[in-house]
């Protein structure tokens, strides 16, 4: 039988109340650990997915003969494209932008290239995008280019929208999904579009 200042005393122990305390606050302290490095990985991964689009599209935009003529080879887009998109009667230096339909026309590069798309361009730039951000492939990346109202009839070159879009990325938990059941998460895609440039082609390219 405990006396009444036993009990007193065995009330006012608090040994082991450190290991109890720690047992409590350290899946805490792992858990926001893990999360600030899960979450900065993931906004870093966001960050250069949009930069690698962006620095796409300025590269394609400086490719020579992005929109093919019959002049040019090693284009992106292989096929014979009028000055102003579509066929017109309209005499030479009139501007695209009196041109019917010269906004209407576009095409879609995806992937490797294949069809009328430069397999050698879209090669070329996926690994500039991959220099910024190593873990997107060919199938995260499509070119569209799209008609505009810039250039004139007779000048030999059209001039074309280029917009790269990086789609279908994911950032998978590492951490955060063994101790939380956290899911993938599907990142946004990302689309950049720049007009196309009269500059030379780079080496190779």
């Amino acid at each position: 039988r405990f006396s009444v200042s036993a009990t007193t005393s065995y009330a006012r122990d608090d040994s082991g109340a450190t290991m109890v305390e720690a047992t409590i606050v350290f899946p805490l302290v792992l858990i926001l650990t893990f999360g600030l490095m899960e979450f900065g990985n993931a906004f870093w991964r966001y960050h250069t997915a949009e930069k690698a689009t962006a620095m796409g599209a300025r590269w394609l935009a400086t490719r020579h003969g992005v929109a093919g003529t019959a002049a040019v080879t090693n284009e992106l887009y292989t096929a014979v494209v009028p000055d102003c998109f579509v066929s017109t009667s309209a005499a030479a230096g009139t501007a695209c932008s009196q041109v019917a339909g010269a906004t209407g026309w576009s095409q879609t590069c995806s992937g490797a290239g294949g069809g009328s798309c430069s397999n050698a361009v879209m090669s070329g730039l996926l690994t500039q995008m991959q220099s910024f951000a190593p873990f997107i492939t060919a199938s995260n990346v499509d070119v569209q280019l799209r008609g505009s109202s810039m250039g004139f009839v007779g000048r030999g070159r059209a001039v074309p929208l280029i917009t790269v879009r990086t789609t279908g990325l994911t950032y998978n938990f590492v951490t955060l999904n063994s101790l939380l059941g956290f899911d993938p998460i599907t990142m946004p895609s990302f689309a950049t579009t720049f007009v196309a440039e009269d500059q030379k082609e780079g080496p190779g390219i």
